[in-house]
Order: C-alpha cells, then sequence, then structure tokens
C-alpha cells in the first residue's frame, strides 16, 4: 500500500492503493524517461516508459538486505536528528511558492455504512517552507497558504444518511483542511520543533535506506499526560535530513485527559443533541518523496473513528472518515503561480460536486487517480442515494 511511483526527471507521480495497484498518466514528453517505485525498506525498482506504456504489469519489489557495512555510524541522539531536520526544511522543500496538483479521496462513515465517497482533483497553492519559530509566523501561513481550486470533483452520497450525522457529517470539510496536515510546512511547536522536546520521549534506531546510507528511525510519545497528545513514528533521510514520513496516533497516556473533557462539547446526531464524543482511533500518515532532485509532500492519510455516546439514553453510535491525498504534480513556474485563483473556504458549505458539476470518465482518464480497490467499489455500489 502507498508504493512511491515517480518519472525520474519531472515532478509527476502518484502511488500505488491498498492492493497495489496505480494509474500513471504520462506525458509525451517523457516517454524516454524511467519510471521509479520505491516503498520504505525495499530496494528501488526502475524501468523505462516506453517499455511499459499501454501495458498491466506486475511489479514486485526486493527487500533490501541489511548489510552494516553500508551505514556509517554517527553518534546522533533523536533530538539531534530532528533539530537538523527543522534547520534543513528550506534547503529541502524550497522556501519559495509551489503549486500542487493532487487526487483527494474522502469517505465517510455512520456505523459500519459508508455514508458518502467523493473524489476531486485540486490544485493547491502553498507558500514555501520555512520553519516557523513565533506564533505569528505561524498565523500568517495558516493565513496565507493552501488555498484551493477545484479542478473537478464527483460526489455519491446517501445524502439523508450524512444529514443525520448532523455536525459529524461536516467533518473532513473544506478541500483546503488536509493540506493543512503537511507537518513540514505547518512546523510550529510539533514534535520536530526544539521548543517541544522536553514534551516527548524518543527512542531511534538507524535503517539501511536502500538508496546508500541510512534512515533514522524515531518513535516518540508524550511525557505530559495532561493535555491531548500524540505518539507515533517518524522516518528521516540520512543524507539529507528530509522528512520521509510520520504517522500519529493519539497517545494513550492522554486517554484521562479526553475522559475529564468529552463532556465540554456535546453534538447533534439524529437531530438529538447531548452526545459526547469518546477518545477517537485516529491514524495520520504523511510521506514525502524526492522527485527530480528534490523533497516534496506525497500522500496524506487521515482517518479517524469515534464513538459517540448519548448518556440520558445509554446510546452509542460509532462514525468516521477516511481521506487520502496523492499528490501527482508540482510545479513552481512563475505564470502558473502569477495566474492561479484559490479560496481557503473551498468545499467547506457545498458538496463538491454541487461547486463544478459531475464529471464524465473522459475527464478523469487525463488525470492521475487512485484505483478504487474491489472491496471500497462493493461499498461504493451500496450507497442508496438521497436527497
Amino acid at each position: 500500500m502507498f508504493a512511491q511511483i515517480a518519472l525520474s526527471n519531472s515532478t509527476i507521480g502518484t502511488v500505488s492503493n491498498e492492493e497495489g495497484q496505480f494509474f500513471l498518466r504520462i506525458p509525451e514528453v517523457h516517454s524516454h524517461d524511467t519510471i521509479l517505485i520505491s516503498y520504505l525498506a525495499y530496494e528501488t525498482a526502475r524501468m523505462p516508459v516506453d517499455a511499459l506504456t499501454g501495458r498491466i504489469i506486475l511489479v514486485q519489489l526486493k527487500p533490501r538486505e541489511i548489510n552494516l557495512k553500508e551505514v556509517e555510524v554517527v553518534a546522533l541522539s533523536p533530538e539531534e536528528v530532528l533539530r537538523r531536520m527543522y534547520n534543513r526544511i528550506t534547503g529541502n522543500y524550497g522556501g519559495d511558492s509551489l503549486l500542487l496538483t493532487a487526487f483527494y479521496r474522502s469517505q465517510k462513515f455512520a456505523g459500519n455504512k459508508l455514508a458518502e465517497y467523493a473524489e476531486a482533483i485540486i490544485e493547491d497553492l502553498k507558500t514555501g517552507y520555512l520553519p516557523r519559530k513565533t506564533l505569528k509566523e505561524k498565523q500568517n501561513i495558516s493565513e496565507h497558504s493552501n488555498h484551493t481550486h477545484l479542478v473537478k470533483g464527483r460526489v455519491i452520497s446517501d445524502t439523508g444518511l450524512v444529514n443525520s450525522m448532523g455536525e459529524v457529517g461536516q467533518m473532513a470539510g473544506c478541500l483546503g483542511c488536509i493540506f493543512a496536515m503537511d507537518l513540514v510546512e505547518m512546523n510550529f511547536r510539533t514534535v520536530f520543533d526544539e521548543k517541544t522536546f522536553g514534551s516527548y520521549s524518543y527512542s531511534m534506531e538507524e535503517l539501511p535506506n536502500p538508496d546508500g546510507g541510512k534512515i533514522y528511525h524515531i518513535r516518540y510519545d508524550q511525557l505530559n499526560t495532561k493535555i491531548r497528545g500524540f505518539k507515533g513514528e517518524i522516518y528521516i533521510d540520512g543524507n539529507s535530513f528530509a522528512l520521509m514520513k510520520i504517522r500519529q496516533s493519539p497517545s494513550f497516556k492522554a486517554y484521562d485527559t479526553y475522559e475529564k473533557e468529552k463532556y465540554k462539547k456535546t453534538y447533534v446526531i439524529n437531530n438529538i443533541p447531548g452526545w459526547n464524543a469518546e477518545m477517537p482511533l485516529l491514524d495520520r500518515t504523511i510521506s514525502y518523496s524526492k522527485r527530480n532532485n528534490s523533497w516534496y509532500l506525497s500522500t496524506i492519510h487521515d482517518e479517524q473513528w469515534i464513538t459517540f455516546t448519548l448518556p440520558s439514553a445509554g446510546k452509542k453510535i460509532r462514525m468516521g472518515y477516511k481521506n487520502d491525498l496523492v499528490i501527482t504534480d508540482v510545479s513552481r513556474d512563475p505564470i502558473q503561480l502569477r495566474n492561479f485563483r484559490g479560496d481557503k473556504n473551498a468545499g467547506l458549505r457545498q458538496r463538491w460536486d454541487q461547486i463544478v458539476g459531475q464529471a464524465d470518465e473522459a475527464f478523469w482518464a487525463n488525470y492521475n487517480y487512485l484505483p478504487v480497490e474491489e472491496k471500497l467499489k462493493k461499498e461504493v455500489g451500496g450507497i442508496v442515494t438521497s436527497h
């Protein structure tokens, strides 16, 4: 799942789905390029484009054989690795503006039933990657970055079921919200920020990098049990100190705090007020990849399941969502950047198909997107559309 696929001399790329399938549309100008297929701890596969065009192929990646002689031993602490990663953000990811083209898939669930399935092609303008050292800098980037333009969207929805979810049905709202989960960009007071090092415990191991050198694998967990924080894993490239991947989930040390705070906010579900949210089951994974010798945001997976309780009636209901973002191309072309018109509130109050209308298959054939798994096809086919 989520193997990285990219052209060696281009910013064009995609990832595979849960069944290992991928679709990559390659412009004619890159017909003599090379496709790179990579995944952590596996050797990168390299294949000529002209030998693969129009074919269905099976690619099996080889596990990387560990050879400790290839790894230079340098006594760095996890904190020092994170410090170097933070200080090299601009050098690795670029401080100037860039335009991302992405495929976005969103799923909403009521109980175990898929209530809404949406897909979109989105363009997102980022103002650049810099270490954010003050609250004012954080507020500035939040205000000016991640303006989005919805190129095309399509939605299949049991509208009645989604509406019955009340406020919960509006979760995962605006189109640009998921882009703000880019932690290399929104780095102020994150686990990478030296100001927070005292709030976490860290452990680290060194892994061989299939492309040479090493990868720093860091595990972290919160120390302060009085806040709602995260635990997770971080992978950092040992050559450039670029962030390759970070995974987050709620820390169990925050359980008591969730229990105390869950009564402070209530939700309306099925037109009944007074529902409380239990500690969520959250899996947020953000990955970055090297394309055309530069590092870029690659994927964001944001999945959350929450059990809501109604104390007055002793009822429970489980709801959730899955959001997947795949960056398919990147541009720093001055003309494109200058002519871009985006909206931070796009998709916040309207369904995506209501903004741009239904898309036909010919449109989607011209964009890279994530193939739909067989299990998901059945779930989408089971949605009863209603108004």
